[in-house]
């Protein structure tokens, strides 16, 4: 049976576990996101301060994906949700898991509960699939930075409200700069 639903503190373990395994592809190619090396007490923190999502297979975890909000300690670089820690168990990969739990937490958190008109994420310019996918998923580059000197980052967004579907990539990203995160703890 397969369920999307909230991460449970006891699962902590569990999902460095996972995180750990998907990422360690992305080190081997030089990549360095931050999900490929958190400690249980940084996992402990977030899933405390962030909304973190979790596909599950037979009580597995599987998949992950957390969304963190314009008003948390950890906000995205918009005024508006942000996907992070976006991964699949390597034993699971390929299968569409993070593509179904990703449409999940959109239709059914971004969209029902915080009424959002769109979402936001980063990945790595260099990496040689990841912004692929996420195009392919109905995300836009529309801004690049250099956060980390391993790699370059590429915020994408999506839109979730038709009254947005219109704005082409350069519009966007005016009326993202526009509303910047300007609080960060």
């Amino acid at each position: 049976m397969i369920t999307n639903r909230f991460i449970k503190k006891n699962e902590v373990k569990e999902l460095q576990l996972l995180l750990h395994e998907a990422y360690k592809s992305d080190t081997q190619l030089g990549i360095n996101f931050q999900a490929a090396r958190v400690t249980l007490q940084q996992i402990d923190e977030h899933i405390e301060n962030t909304a973190t999502f979790v596909t599950e297979i037979n009580h597995t975890i599987v998949a992950t994906v957390s969304v963190r909000l314009p008003w948390s300690k950890n906000p995205g670089p918009y005024a508006i949700p942000h996907l992070g820690w976006v991964a699949t168990h390597s034993q699971f990969s390929k299968q569409g898991y993070a593509t179904q739990l990703i449409d999940w937490v959109e239709k059914e958190y971004i969209q029902k509960q915080l009424k959002a008109p769109m979402v936001s994420l980063g990945t790595a310019v260099e990496h040689p699939w990841l912004k692929r996918f996420y195009t392919s998923v109905g995300y836009q580059p529309v801004e690049m930075v250099q956060k980390t000197p391993d790699h370059l980052t590429v915020y994408m967004v999506k839109v979730l409200n038709r009254k947005f579907d219109q704005l082409e990539s350069e519009q966007l990203k005016k009326y993202l700069n526009k509303n910047k995160t300007k609080v960060r703890y």
